[in-house]
């Protein structure tokens, strides 16, 4: 990854991680500098919004920005739903579970088909409005207002903790809100990831105006363990999407590649709903409560 300057400044905020201030300029992109900590590793965007432009932009994306792609894909919300709950359902028992950032509450859904006690919180109200007209216990709230009625066994964030001002703040509340012992499954991008480092400042997750802290494997590992967790697992992961939906994430995310997404959404429709195993350059991280 190309450095901007090369040279060591004062961040504008501490590390997350580390509480360092020196940081290194790695690049700009959509008017926002990517910086990294000297110390530890960790990456963040200066400026970071404000919660005001925060509010407006969520409004967006979830009205008439990327997110609708996403939303409207039901067939791909329920591939990963279902390809999580796979890989984490030995572990969750039979709850109770809470996920945050539920979204229209996919993963509440696959979780409660398998018997597990599953409910969610969602900070879009037409998101969380669409998972309880399908009848799921999705609960319009942000994370700092919500107040759990009992201790969870476990708590799910899939690609969360990078969309949120202050990271510390979710695991500082799974935490509070889990038993002792009690599970918490994250997924996130990986700085240290192939695709990362292939693609430079051209890679998917890098997008300022949704994505603020960026990790790898050492910088979540760390952040977990100072916030009391006791790490268990880290693993790459793949997402199954649909040849079709690939096609329309090109469009959106690399318009320069538009003559290849049209090709991916004109092929005939049992293509198009071929499922793949896309490597975006995402982890999965389980940890336990410790204490």
């Amino acid at each position: 990854m190309r450095n901007g300057t090369g040279a060591e400044r004062a961040a504008e905020g501490a590390c997350r991680v580390c509480g360092g201030r020196a940081a290194r300029l790695q690049f700009e992109k959509g008017g926002k500098r990517f910086v990294r900590c000297a110390g530890c590793g960790f990456m963040w965007l200066e400026p970071l919004p404000s919660p005001d432009e925060l509010e407006a932009h969520y409004a967006w994306t979830y009205a008439a920005g990327p997110y609708t792609v996403f939303a409207g894909a039901d067939d791909v919300r329920q591939l990963i739903a279902r390809h999580r709950l796979a890989s984490l359902r030995p572990l969750l028992g039979t709850g109770p579970c809470l996920d945050v950032g539920a979204a229209t509450g996919s993963f509440v859904a696959a979780a409660r088909a398998a018997g597990i006690e599953a409910e969610g919180i969602e900070r879009s109200t037409e998101a969380a409005a669409a998972a309880q007209r399908a009848g799921l216990p999705v609960y319009a709230t942000r994370l700092e207002d919500f107040a759990p009625a009992r201790p969870y066994r476990a708590l799910t964030a899939f690609d969360l903790i990078e969309h949120l001002l202050d990271p510390t703040a979710l695991l500082e509340r799974a935490r509070a809100w889990l038993v002792p012992g009690g599970l918490l499954a994250l997924t996130l991008p990986d700085i240290g990831s192939a695709p990362a480092r292939l693609l430079g400042r051209r890679w998917y997750f890098y997008a300022p105006r949704d994505h603020f802290h960026y990790f790898d494997r050492r910088t979540i590992a760390r952040l977990l363990v100072a916030r009391g967790f006791r790490v268990e697992r880290i693993a790459r992961v793949t997402k199954p999407l649909t040849l079709g939906y690939v096609g329309r994430e090109l469009e959106v995310f690399y318009p320069g590649l538009t003559p290849a997404a049209r090709l991916l959404r004109h092929l005939p429709a049992r293509l198009r709903s071929l499922a793949i195993r896309v490597p975006l350059g995402e982890m999965l991280v389980v940890a336990r409560r410790d204490g």
